[in-house]
């Protein structure tokens, strides 16, 4: 397998989430830092590294019928998978065995929600029964595979106008999740009548779905055919300038000095970071690519998927059974844990399907890049 030279870029901002959740819902105190880590940017910077991964795919290969196959081939497998062991391992040892028993309709309708990436649509299943939750990404990630065939003539047409259309769209979704769409917040607070929904909690699912984020994917798309339109010496020459923009775009967020609504939205942490690592992708030369792109790193990287979808049920087992692991060892001991599974999952489960995709009819445009059309989403990707 040739290296990737986004490898690198998916391994640091599932590390960013992996860790935050470790730190922020684990119950060894040693590890409560871990939660000061910004795990939205990271997610979001997902979101926009995949509009820049999907681009080079698409350009290489626009057929919408292989571009389908190879979508659900990378993303269903280990999804399913995951989807089937939190029923019938992960919340059986956290509730009992038989725990469907207590609420089957709330289980079955969790069941099918996920089974048909509609768990973002209430916030009975938006929370992924409390097992990983981490899984709101997924449908915005499929919603977004989805709307690309009929979104990309737009973005060959007019780039820049698209661009500021999606970043357009992406604020005024975020200020009505906030203030309007007053019948649809009616709606959900009629439908769950029952679990006593509160107008904010229904507000805050709003604001987690596919247009709040158009503009992250739109960045990463625009960012992706800069690349391939520029990509060489005069990319290399860009290079210190897009790194220096992005570090100071990333310091001026983290320092609180971004105004709103800009940052009501988080587009400037996810351009930051699309900046920096569009900086790195260009700067990268054959020496710098064996290093990342082979050994450790790489193979990280690969499993990422895998481990952004597993990381969560791992950590609910685990803290309830803390003595497994106890005191400093409890980080690496989940680290090694959450990677050895991610990667059982990466060889036996997603890998054979990944073979029997389609092959691109040309070499993939990112120097030393075999699976550009591979999901951020470590997340969606």
């Amino acid at each position: 397998m040739r290296p990737n030279n986004f490898d690198l870029a998916r391994l640091i901002l599932a590390s960013i989430v992996v860790f935050f959740h470790c730190g922020a819902l684990s119950h060894v105190p040693t590890l409560a830092w871990l939660g000061n880590l910004d795990s939205e940017a990271a997610v979001e910077g997902f979101f926009a590294i995949s509009g820049c991964l999907i681009i080079a795919s698409w350009e290489r290969d626009p057929s919408l019928r292989d571009y389908t196959i190879k979508r659900a081939r990378r993303i269903l497998p280990a999804y399913y998978v995951q989807l089937a062991l939190a029923f019938l391992v992960a919340l059986p040892l956290l509730l009992g065995v038989g725990y469907w028993r207590k609420d089957l309709y709330v289980y079955l309708w969790n069941g099918v929600a996920h089974a048909l990436f509609l768990q973002g649509t209430s916030p009975l299943t938006s929370g992924s029964m409390g097992v990983n939750g981490a899984l709101w990404t997924l449908p915005i990630e499929v919603q977004f595979y989805l709307l690309l065939p009929f979104a990309m003539p737009l973005f060959i047409r007019a780039p820049r106008r698209t661009l500021a259309a999606a970043i357009a769209a992406s604020l005024a979704w975020q200020w009505a999740a906030a203030h309007e769409l007053a019948p649809l917040v009616a709606l959900e607070l009629r439908l769950g009548a029952h679990w006593r929904w509160t107008e904010a909690t229904v507000r805050e699912m709003l604001a987690a779905q596919l247009p709040a984020f158009l503009g992250h994917f739109a960045l990463g798309i625009f960012l992706g055919r800069a690349w391939l339109a520029h990509r060489g010496a005069r990319a290399r020459m860009g290079a210190p300038l897009a790194a220096m923009a992005g570090a100071a775009l990333l310091a001026a967020s983290i320092a609180g000095l971004v105004p709103l609504p800009l940052e009501h939205v988080r587009l400037v942490p996810s351009l930051a970071l699309a900046l920096l690592f569009h900086a790195a992708v260009a700067s990268t030369g054959k020496t710098a690519a064996r290093i990342l792109g082979g050994g450790p790193l790489a193979l990280a990287g690969r499993i990422s998927y895998s481990a952004y979808l597993c990381h969560l049920p791992i950590l609910a087992v685990w803290n309830t059974r803390p003595s497994i692991f106890p005191g400093w060892l409890s980080l690496p001991g989940y680290a090694m844990t959450v990677f050895t599974v991610s990667w059982i999952s990466w060889r036996w489960i997603e890998q054979p399907f990944l073979r029997a995709a389609p092959r691109p009819k040309a070499p993939a445009p990112f120097s030393g890049a075999a699976e550009a059309d591979s999901p951020a989403t470590g997340i969606p990707r």
